[in-house]
């Protein structure tokens, strides 16, 4: 006996009023295409891109854009971007949605990238909040397939989504209350971004006297190895006090602070040679450059992950600014398809030069307190997140008459 999904079966049971829908048969969704499969090069004076890593948090942020040629824009025109679209990750973070702002209007999108245009801005917004929920994220996970760099959910599947249709009332309660708790959110993720940029500066002042410093291979100051695992299959049994998350290139690469707090795959932890202690150093590569994390608790590497451990907590935190400030020239020592693969040996080389243990450590006890602070504003929107699923099923749960 087959049983029956997860989502299908909660929405089988829904407050009087509301209805649910197949995404392609709601008659305000006017389409639902992917992007473009080989954009080509980048063009300085081209058409921005947008692509999965742009999608972060359920909003659109692209820094630094990949831009294509106006002709290749041109040559697929159908998925050109309007302001209002609801933009979805197909590849990585799959299900994850956000709307495309007036900044973003005539770009063009990814093939990692669906775009769905509706009739109007409180469908646009409905949407894109149902696509945001745990239910729907879920959903999607289940049916994405492909590898650890890959995981893909097909166009044919975000068509067939089982879409939630409040009462006009409740939408309107929900989308109101929603665009709250974001506003709330996105003050306290200025002010996170604020404590980084602080921190960015501090270590520019501290660094003034860098050329007078004994120069020395990053390999010397720190341990380092590559992550082996594959992404864990979906019914790894272990419980909870076995388990440790799983961490990918794509969790790493995410825009926004160098923190790693959550991800989307758990695995167990019966080999100790796998686990990462917490507050090491994980790195990941794309062509915009390397980028850094620290992970707030014990995780599990995936292939692509490179982990660097220091000594002292002082050490780390230098050498995550180091690898902030040296981003695009760390890219020399990424390999493979795409220059996506960070050689162990090839960063261990880097030369860098190495301060008195003065300095790192009033550097780190500095930048602690801005760490802290910026945590701090991250811990209160987990909570805000939270929130919204809480509010939707304390809705689902009704008995709306």
């Amino acid at each position: 006996m087959v049983s029956q999904d997860p989502l299908e079966e909660r929405l089988s049971r829904v407050p009087r009023g509301w209805q649910v829908a197949p995404l392609e048969h709601l008659p305000w969704v006017q389409h639902i295409r992917y992007g473009i499969t080989r954009p080509g090069a980048h063009d300085d004076g081209g058409v921005g891109m947008v692509r999965a890593s742009d999608i972060q948090e359920g909003h659109l942020r692209s820094e630094g854009p990949r831009r294509i040629s106006f002709r290749t824009h041109q040559a697929h025109a159908r998925s050109e971007v309007r302001t209002g679209d609801v933009l979805v990750v197909l590849v990585g973070r799959v299900g994850e949605a956000a709307l495309a702002t007036e900044d973003y209007d005539g770009w063009n999108v990814a093939r990692t990238i669906a775009v769905i245009r509706t009739t109007g801005p409180d469908e646009a917004a409905w949407l894109r909040l149902w696509l945001n929920s745990s239910y729907v994220r879920e959903w999607c996970a289940r049916r994405a397939t492909g590898s650890t760099l890959q995981r893909t959910l097909n166009l044919k599947d975000l068509r067939g989504l089982p879409v939630l249709l409040p009462t006009a009332g409740a939408k309107a309660v929900l989308v109101r209350t929603v665009r709250a708790v974001e506003e709330k959110a996105a003050v306290n993720g200025r002010i996170a971004d604020c404590a980084m940029s602080l921190t960015d500066a501090l270590f520019a002042v501290e660094t003034r006297d860098r050329p007078a410093w004994p120069e020395r291979p990053l390999g010397s100051v720190a341990h380092l190895w590559v992550g082996h695992q594959s992404r864990p299959q979906e019914d790894t049994p272990a419980g909870p006090e076995h388990r440790a998350p799983f961490v990918t290139p794509a969790d790493v690469l995410r825009k926004g602070l160098p923190y790693v707090s959550r991800t989307d795959n758990w695995m167990a932890t019966a080999d100790e040679d796998t686990l990462c202690e917490a507050r090491s150093l994980l790195l990941a590569a794309r062509e915009d450059g390397v980028h850094a994390v620290l992970n707030a608790v014990p995780v599990v590497p995936g292939r692509g992950v490179l982990v660097i451990r220091a000594a002292t907590l002082a050490d780390t935190y230098w050498l995550l600014y180091e690898v902030r400030s040296r981003s695009r020239e760390l890219t020399a020592a990424a390999q493979g398809p795409g220059g996506r693969e960070l050689s162990r040996k090839s960063v261990a080389a880097t030369a860098l030069r190495w301060p008195a243990q003065s300095v790192r450590e009033r550097f780190a006890r500095d930048t602690d307190v801005l760490h802290a602070r910026a945590q701090a504003a991250l811990a209160e929107n987990e909570v805000l997140r939270r929130l919204t699923d809480g509010l939707l099923e304390s809705y689902l749960s009704s008995d709306e008459k």
